[in-house]
Formats: C-alpha cells, structure tokens, sequence
C-alpha cells in the first residue's frame, strides 16, 4: 500500500519500519516523523502526502455521480511485523485555481488501518502546493498503536525474543519554500508522545513489563531538489531530499538528539515507456537517541527483502536499482536488486553487505494518476519477503 498520503504524517511516529511497514512510501519527500519505529515508514506510506495524485478510485465506477476528485481505497495487506492488515484510505483533491498545470493538486485526506496482531492506527492530513509550487504546506496528525518486534541493535544480533508495544499520538506541520529553480528549503515542528513497553518472552512467564514514557519535540530543517517529470510515476528527474532533524527540549522533548538522513532518486527513461530507477539514502543518529530512532531498512522501500527494522544502528547506508517494464497500458513488471549495511560507525561500513532482489508487478487502477496495486516478492540474507500495496517502492 505504498501511498495514499504523505510519508511524513510520522507515524509516523511510531512503528516506523513495521506498520504498514508494506505499504509503499516514497519515505523522503515529507517529513518522516522518525519516531517509534525509525524510518516511520508506517504512516508514511498510509498518508503519503507527498504523493496526493497516488489515490485510486475504485468506488468510482459503482456511482456514477461520485465526485472525480473523491478517492476511497480499501487497501489489504500483508506484512512479517503486523501479519495481514488492511487500511481504508480515503482523500480529496482541491483545485486551488493555481495557473501552471504543471503544479500537482493540493489534497486532504485520512486513514484508518487495523492489523492481525492487534495493532491499529488512523489520521489525517493535507499536503498544498500553493503560490503556483512556491510554497509547499505539509501539516497531519495521527494516532497509533502498534506492535512489533525488537531484533536488537547492529548485524550480529538476532537471538533477541522481544516484543514492543508503541502507542501515542503524533503531530507535524512543516513549509518549504521554493528558493531557486527546483530547490526548496523549509521549517517543521513535530510533536507526539510515545509509550514504550518490552515485552520478554521468556520461560517460565514473567511480569516484567517495564512502560518508557516519552514526549517527542522536534524541530525539523527539510531541503528537496525535486526535477521529476511526474510525482506518481516519474520517468526522467532527480529527487534529492535532505532532513535535518533536531530533538530539543525547547521543542517539548524529553531528550536532546539528532537524525540526518539524505535521500537521492535517479530515473532515466527507456525505450518509450520504460523507466530505470536508482536510489540512495544514508542516514545518521547521535548517540543519544532512544532505540527506536536509530537508523534501519528493510520493508517496501530501502531495502526490500529484509523484515522492516531487523537491522538497526546508529547509520546505515542502502541503495539499489530497478527497471520498471511497462508491459501494456495496465501492466508494469519490475526487477530490482540493492544492498546496504547499518553500523556503529561509519568507518565500520563495509563489512556486513547486506544484498537483496526480486521482482514484482503493478496493475494500473488509476490511468489519470498513473497509480496502480503492486505486489513484490524479494529476498535477502534472512529468507523471502511478500509484499502488496498501492504505487511504486520510490
């Protein structure tokens, strides 16, 4: 279910590489909350907002009144962390009378999911490109509940038999301004509660359920190149987001920390239709920071073929590379392959490749938004990943 909305809703704050952790997000463009989970690719990829065009309109059909701009979508899916999940994602794009038709639609929507292991989560948001795509307004809020499991921290560990329980509400609003040409450089405020609990399965039972309690206040800095042709289905373009993200006590936090996080997508079209797309993200944490806000991959985007948070530490690095065949006006095929590698230091990177590939298919639902159901199936050092959900992995 890679987009309905915005990867940035934070969730978002909590769950990150494990909620809808098989949901797609195209994670950079918004302002990943990064808390509980780390990559928050959780809501990112329910509320992708980054993304508003991604809806489809299945309902569409059934009334033939239904407003064009009126996207519903009922969204299964499957995921290691959650087990199958579904999420109704719902949005509405606004004509806000700008005069480019090269500027994306602005859009409001929200989202409710509920899982097989009992997890749950619903929000909303809104994304607006206003003054023609001179300022770009990213503003959601969203409450989770979700349960996953804890690998523990670098390559080596994965004997650890725990699980944890995040719950809280998160909040975000950021702007960016379009300073020159393509580029855009913004402020952001984030704020949420997270409750921790870490469960021990352990024999015989024991009571041990200790609770962490934590407020999160954040000031985010955000600076996008975006040169895309297309923000569903780009087929030429960069897309280079940075996210500087500062855990203050003068933001409400109850720590002081800081995540660094770089992200660049390359697409080269080929053939007529085709696309080659290429992506690098590297991410940093301070030493300080909880657990779940170290760095880690896995999950629908970087990288597929891994459990979504099975490998975390302070920085990781992945990139990977995948051509996009499309086959007819309905059907894309894919092939993909990518590697990357977490650690303490970065000068310890090389050592633990963690390679992964697949293939993978797309079913246009949407021709007018170039936005389609998608399902992957990758495999990495730890065995085979399946996923489902709505648009592509970036």
């Amino acid at each position: 279910m890679n987009r309905i909305f915005c990867p940035s809703l934070v969730l978002i704050i909590l769950a990150s590489n494990t909620a809808v952790a098989e949901t797609r997000s195209d994670d950079d463009s918004g302002q990943s909350f990064e808390a509980p989970g780390a990559d928050a690719s959780m809501v990112s990829n329910v509320l992708h907002l980054d993304n508003a065009n991604t809806a489809l309109n299945p309902f569409q059909k059934l009334a033939a009144g239904w407003p064009e701009d009126l996207v519903i979508a009922p969204i299964p899916a499957y995921s290691p962390q959650l087990g199958w999940n579904l999420t109704l994602g719902g949005a509405y794009f606004l004509d806000l009378g700008e005069q480019h038709a090269n500027v994306s639609p602005s859009m409001v929507g929200g989202f409710a999911m509920v899982a097989e292991n009992g997890s749950y989560a619903y929000g909303g948001g809104t994304y607006l490109h206003l003054l023609n795509d001179k300022l770009r307004v990213k503003a959601g809020a969203a409450q989770v509940d979700i349960r996953y499991r804890f690998y523990g921290i670098g390559n080596e560990i994965d004997f650890l038999d725990i699980d944890i329980l995040q719950e809280g509400p998160a909040y975000f609003l950021t702007g960016s301004w379009n300073i020159w040409k393509k580029l855009y450089v913004g402020l952001g405020y984030r704020r949420g509660s997270v409750d921790t609990r870490l469960r021990i399965n352990v024999a015989p039972p024991s009571d041990f359920d200790p609770v962490l309690s934590l407020d999160i206040g954040a000031f985010s800095i955000p600076i996008e190149i975006d040169s895309r042709d297309h923000e569903q289905f780009p087929r030429n373009g960069w897309h280079v987001v940075g996210q500087t993200v500062l855990y203050r006590d003068s933001a409400g936090s109850d720590f002081e920390a800081e995540t660094y996080k770089i992200s660049m997508n390359r697409y080269f079209p080929m053939r007529e239709t085709d696309v080659l797309a290429a992506r690098l993200v590297v991410r940093s944490a301070s030493e300080n920071v909880p657990f779940f806000l170290l760095s880690s991959f896995g999950g629908t985007t970087d990288l597929r073929g891994y459990p979504s948070g099975r490998y975390r530490d302070r920085q990781m690095y992945a990139m990977q590379t995948e051509y996009r065949w499309q086959f007819s006006d309905r059907w894309i095929f894919t092939g993909f392959v990518g590697v990357g590698e977490v650690a303490e230091h970065f000068s310890e990177m090389g050592r633990n490749f963690l390679p992964a590939g697949g293939i993978g298919a797309r079913f246009v639902l949407s021709e007018k938004h170039k936005v389609g159901l998608s399902f992957d199936i990758a495999t990495g050092n730890d065995g085979t990943e399946v996923y489902f959900g709505v648009g592509e992995a970036f």
